[in-house]
């Protein structure tokens, strides 16, 4: 279960981001924050010339505008430039992470990975998240996955917390207070 930690810094450029933009316009960005964290992700070349300090910023620069000219927003665009001639393109995760988790925010949407013993089938899978949404008051989006350390039951994590039901941390939390 991991999540990107996300700065203050990141959170001010993720608002900043948000305010320049039109509200009929979140959706896009989203998808093209995603975009851009995948072409970083899949490209170590990319990576390594943008950590590298002995390249300059005008070089950097000229890279992107190559790379994503005309592919996304302009807004997103000048958002790397400065992320660039601040010596922050390290942060651009955790703002693009910190924006998606700002627009559910502002949906009412939450996402909420589910951990199961087992795939759960249909019928399980619509109960729980219906479960989900009536306790959390909010449309939910799941992600689905198995983890077969679990001794029945599930495990929740939603935003920074994990909710343990399964078997497995019920004999963890037994043996403690046998223990005492």
């Amino acid at each position: 279960m991991t999540k990107t930690m996300i700065s203050t810094i990141s959170k001010n450029y993720a608002k900043a981001l948000m305010e320049t933009i039109e509200q009929k316009s979140f959706e896009k960005i989203e998808k093209q924050l995603t975009q851009i964290a995948q072409v970083i992700e899949s490209s170590e070349d990319l990576r390594i010339v943008m950590s590298n300090s002995s390249i300059s910023t005008a070089t950097k620069i000229e890279i992107i505008d190559s790379i994503f000219n005309k592919k996304i927003d302009s807004k997103l665009l000048n958002l790397l430039k400065i992320l660039i001639e601040k010596n922050r393109f390290n942060e651009f995760e955790s703002i693009r992470a910190e924006y998606s988790n700002m627009l559910e925010k502002r949906s009412n949407k939450k996402t909420v990975e589910v951990f199961s013993s087992i795939e759960l089938n249909f019928e399980n899978k619509s109960n729980v998240l219906f479960k989900l949404e009536h306790k959390l008051g909010c449309e939910i989006t799941p992600i689905w996955k198995v983890d077969k350390t679990l001794i029945a039951g599930l495990a929740f994590k939603i935003d920074d917390c994990v909710i343990d039901t399964s078997v497995r941390a019920k004999l963890a939390d037994l043996s403690k207070n046998i223990n005492r």
